[in-house]
């Protein structure tokens, strides 16, 4: 396995799997005089906000397990607020893969304004004993703290840089309008942001650099790709969608910069009524704007090697089709 762990997601429905918050008294009293993000601007103006998760697929992984602790959530102006769960909740990420998402919140009422930022507490510490009790079942995350069970069954701890003392925190402003709801999707993308860095084995490193999006800027990406290409010999199939402009790379270590993909998706096969295969992907959650896409069996090498344009509309569905190389 190289040094960057590619991820893999798979469709799950439990959209009734909520979660119980509770709401500390003091931080809303801190966060009530930021005021409202319209109206008459009065101290108890409210608004509504609603939160899912969604994740990236990896190739190597059964299953890649969270543990979340809590919710903080900071206002452009005031103290923060942190939505503490009653008990730790672990999210199985390779459940909810493309438009898919695990709703968190669902209308939490909050002071209305603008938010700077939002971390998601985990337990996710190094040379922690994440995994330690895990059955092996490949559809339920019963060990404890966070954890990858990779396809060989070896199980490794995840941890999140400074995460005992930041969590994940996702960087990016939003609104809570007043008398009106914000829904927002926090975007695991596991092939970027998971790693083995040398020297920390058996730990594997989740990077926190998990986006924050608004589900009313953002577009889907999706097509099909050549059985040629997702067939060829020793083949992971991917697709890799970069900013516009940049030529095709791979993810070559743990720091994040301007030329790393901006979204991973893993090409899944299906099975057609008469018998044949179609290849397939799906990227959700992209904001719009314009994007290169590119597939790749290796995250080196790219097909075609300057990617294939990619227009993403909010609320719209880009296809963008991956052909055989006619040579």
């Amino acid at each position: 396995m190289n040094n960057t762990v590619s991820l893999k997601l798979r469709e799950n429905t439990m959209n009734n799997n909520k979660w119980t918050f509770t709401l500390l008294t003091a931080a809303v009293a801190a966060l009530s005089g930021c005021g409202g993000g319209g109206g008459d601007g009065a101290s108890d103006a409210h608004g509504f906000l609603s939160l899912g998760i969604s994740d990236g697929p990896i190739h190597e992984a059964q299953k890649v397990c969270i543990t979340f602790t809590d919710i903080e959530l900071k206002p452009m102006n005031g103290a923060s607020t942190t939505l503490t769960l009653s008990s730790p909740e672990k999210i199985n990420l390779l459940d909810f893969q493309g438009t898919n998402t695990m709703p968190i919140l669902t209308s939490e009422q909050l002071p209305a304004g603008q938010y700077e930022w939002m971390r998601l507490g985990v337990d996710a510490v190094r040379g922690s004993n994440g995994g330690m009790g895990d059955t092996g079942d490949p559809n339920v995350c019963d060990g404890e703290a966070s954890y990858i069970v990779m396809n060989d069954n070896a199980v490794h701890n995840i941890y999140v840089p400074s995460g005992e003392n930041n969590g994940l925190k996702l960087h990016g402003g939003y609104t809570v309008p007043v008398n009106d709801q914000v829904s927002l999707t926090a975007e695991f993308d596991l092939g970027k942001s998971m790693t083995a860095p040398p020297g920390q084995s058996p730990d594997v490193m989740l990077r926190p650099t998990i986006k924050l999006v608004n589900n009313n800027e953002v577009g889907t990406l999706t097509g099909q790709v050549a059985n040629a290409l997702a067939e060829a010999d020793a083949c992971q199939p991917s697709v890799y969608v970069f900013n516009d402009g940049v030529v095709p790379n791979g993810i070559e270590d743990e720091i994040e910069d301007a030329d790393d993909p901006v979204a991973t998706a893993m090409v899944a096969a299906r099975d057609q009524a008469d018998g044949t295969v179609q290849w397939h992907y799906t990227i959700g959650f992209l904001l719009a704007g314009h994007y290169e896409a590119a597939f790749t069996c290796d995250g080196s090498a790219f097909e075609p090697a300057n990617g294939l344009p990619a227009q993403i509309s909010t609320g719209a569905t880009e296809t963008v089709d991956f052909a055989a190389p006619t040579t």
